[in-house]
C-alpha cells in the first residue's frame, strides 16, 4: 500500500514539474542562429524596415486571433516595424522550411530580413515588447 502512494506521489511530482516547464518556456523569446533571409515575396507581404513579426496560425488556434491582435497593435506603433500572420496550414511549404511545429510560432526578422529569435506560444505584451527590443536596428532614421 505506501509503495503506491509513493508511486502516485511521484507520478504526480513529476506531471507538475513538466507543467511548470512548459508554462515556462510559453511566449519567451529564444535567440537562433542566424541563417539566410525572408524576402517579402517568400513571406507574401512586405516586411518591415527595421523588424518583422512573422505569426504563424492555423484556424484551429484559440490564441492566435488574440496574439495576432497584440502583435498587430505593438507594430501599428512604429511605422517601421511590420506584422505578418501566415496561416500554417496554406503555407505548409514555408512551415516545413522553418520547422514550425506549433501555433502560434512568431519568428522576429531583423530589417534585413534574418530570423533573428522566436517565440512558441503565446507571448504577452512585455515578452513580445522585449524580444522586439533585442531586434538589432540595420537601418538609420535619416529620410530624404
Amino acid at each position: 500500500m505506501l509503495l503506491r502512494i509513493i508511486i502516485v506521489v511521484a507520478i504526480l511530482a513529476i506531471g507538475s514539474a513538466a507543467a511548470l516547464w512548459w508554462r515556462g518556456r510559453q511566449g519567451v523569446a529564444r535567440e537562433v542562429e542566424r541563417a539566410g533571409a525572408l524576402s517579402s515575396a517568400t513571406l507574401g507581404a512586405k516586411r518591415g524596415f527595421d523588424a518583422t513579426f512573422v505569426q504563424f496560425s492555423t484556424p484551429m488556434c484559440a490564441k492566435c486571433p488574440p496574439t495576432a491582435q497584440l502583435l498587430g497593435r505593438i507594430a501599428d506603433e512604429d511605422p517601421r516595424v511590420a506584422h505578418i500572420e501566415i496561416d500554417a496550414a496554406e503555407r505548409l511549404d514555408l512551415a516545413r522550411e522553418l520547422d514550425i511545429m506549433r501555433t502560434p510560432t512568431i519568428l522576429l526578422l531583423d530589417g534585413d530580413g534574418v530570423v533573428v529569435s522566436r517565440i512558441s506560444g503565446a507571448p504577452s505584451e512585455q515578452q513580445a515588447r522585449e524580444a522586439l527590443a533585442a531586434v538589432p536596428r540595420t537601418g538609420t532614421d535619416y529620410t530624404i
